[in-house]
C-alpha cells in the first residue's frame, strides 16, 4: 500500500491543463496593466487640469478687476475674444502652471488659454469665459500660435464650413486641416457651444453632435497638437460666468 501510494501523481495530461489555466489567467493579468497605467494618467491628468483651470479663473477675474477698464475693451457682439489680446501686459509665465516654479524655469508641462464671451443678456457685465488646458507632452515640441516663440499649446482659429446642420464640417484652408484631429474638443466662435471631434477625413471633420449654429462660413477654437505631431495637448475645456 505504501509503495502504492509512494508512486502516485500527477499525470501529463493534469499538468498541462493547470499551465494552461496559469498562462490564461497570467495574460488577462497583463493585459489589464497597460489599461490600467493609462486610466490612471488620465485621471492625474484631469484632476490636474481642474486645479490648473481654477487658478485660471481666478487670475482672470482679478485681472479684470484690477484693469483700469471694467469694458476690457470687448467687442460687443457675440464672437468669442482671446484672453491674450484683451491683457496684453499680463506676464506669459501667468499662463503656465505653477507660474513660478522653483525647481525649473523650462520645463512647465501645464499650460491654459481662455476665450471671453459677452453673454446676450440685458446685463452687459456678464462675460463667458472659456479656459482651456493644455499639457506640454515633450519639452521640445513647439505649437501653432503658442507665443514665447511657439513653446507653449495655446488656442487658434480655425475657419470652417458648415452645411445643412448637420455633423460634419469643412475646414476652409487646407493647411488648417492637421490642426483638427480627434478627441480635440472645438468651441463655436459664435455661440460658445462646445463639440468632441469624432473623426478626420482630409478636409472634412466628424463631431459628436449636430452643429447648432446656422450654415454658412463659421470658426472654432482648438488646441492643436505639436507642429511635430504627436498626442494632442488639450486635456480639458470649462466654462463659467464671471461678471465684471
Amino acid at each position: 500500500m505504501n509503495d502504492r501510494l509512494k508512486q502516485s501523481g500527477f499525470s501529463l495530461t493534469e499538468v498541462l491543463i493547470a499551465v494552461g489555466i496559469l498562462s490564461i489567467g497570467m495574460m488577462l493579468v497583463a493585459t489589464m496593466f497597460p489599461v490600467a497605467v493609462y486610466l490612471t494618467a488620465v485621471a492625474s491628468e484631469r484632476t490636474m487640469a481642474a486645479i490648473v483651470a481654477d487658478e485660471a479663473f481666478a487670475k482672470i477675474q482679478l485681472y479684470g478687476v484690477n484693469i483700469s477698464s471694467l469694458q476690457w475693451n470687448l467687442p460687443r457682439n457675440t464672437n468669442c475674444t482671446d484672453y491674450e489680446k484683451v491683457f496684453l501686459n499680463i506676464d506669459p509665465n501667468e499662463f503656465a502652471y505653477p507660474a513660478v516654479d522653483p525647481c525649473s524655469t523650462t520645463n512647465r508641462q501645464y499650460y491654459w488659454s481662455a476665450l471671453c464671451r459677452q453673454k446676450n443678456s440685458a446685463d452687459n457685465t456678464l462675460y463667458q469665459i472659456i479656459v482651456f488646458v493644455a499639457r506640454k507632452t515633450g519639452p521640445n515640441f513647439t505649437y501653432q500660435g503658442g507665443g514665447e516663440g511657439e513653446k507653449r499649446p495655446k488656442i487658434i482659429k480655425v475657419n470652417v464650413q458648415v452645411t445643412n446642420r448637420s455633423a460634419v464640417l469643412t475646414v476652409l484652408d487646407g493647411n488648417e486641416t492637421k490642426y483638427v484631429n480627434p478627441p480635440a474638443t472645438v468651441l463655436d466662435n459664435a455661440t460658445g457651444r462646445l463639440y468632441r471631434v469624432i473623426d478626420r477625413q482630409n478636409s472634412a471633420i466628424t463631431l459628436d453632435r449636430t452643429w447648432e449654429d446656422k450654415t454658412g462660413t463659421d470658426s472654432i477654437w482648438l488646441i492643436p497638437p505639436s507642429q511635430t505631431g504627436g498626442k494632442n495637448a488639450d486635456i480639458e475645456v470649462y466654462q463659467r460666468i464671471i461678471r465684471f
